[in-house]
């Protein structure tokens, strides 16, 4: 189904994807302007927190207003991503990616690690892509290296990472 679309739309998807992502971890780092839309008396806004006394253990609980930029990332943008993996396949994610589109900026700008190959005979210089050998520790293992980072960022999340954004919240 995506794969009719043209490469042009595709790469205009890939910008918006991007900029609207590297826009959320920005506001996970600093975000003065959404928590208005959590505050009581915000007049439109569906994310505004009640007005309402809301009891825990018989006591009322104190709300106050605070940023969206993680509940955003974690709550939507994550889970939309493995959704998308999911339902519409690696197909459409390989396409839309902004993490893998991020990184092919290098190779768009001509960054790329080359090796430089001359034949002898002839005297023609050519350049080769610097590749991960099969047979090093690295070609033999990447799939567990990338499950560790994966499993590093996870545990990080929940012990590092999202503690440090409530006490950075809670702070500003």
């Amino acid at each position: 189904m995506f794969a009719q679309l043209p490469e042009p739309r595709m790469h205009w998807v890939r910008w918006v994807l991007t900029v609207a992502w590297l826009t959320i971890i920005a506001s996970l780092l600093y975000d003065p302007w959404t928590s208005a839309l959590t505050e009581p008396d915000h007049p439109w806004s569906p994310l505004r927190l009640p007005d309402t006394c809301i009891q825990v253990q018989g006591e009322c609980l104190v709300e106050q207003p605070y940023p969206l930029g993680t509940t955003l990332f974690w709550g939507a943008i994550v889970p939309a991503a493995i959704f998308i993996l999911l339902v519409f396949g690696h197909e459409l994610w390989r396409r839309i990616c902004p993490l893998s589109f991020l990184s092919q900026i290098p190779r768009a700008l001509g960054w790329q690690r080359q090796f430089k190959r001359e034949n002898k005979k002839t005297g023609k210089v050519r350049y080769e892509l610097a590749k991960v050998e099969p047979n090093s520790w690295l070609g033999r293992n990447y799939p567990y290296v990338q499950f560790g980072w994966l499993f590093a960022g996870l545990c990080g999340r929940i012990l590092f990472f999202k503690p440090l954004f409530y006490a950075m919240a809670t702070l500003g």
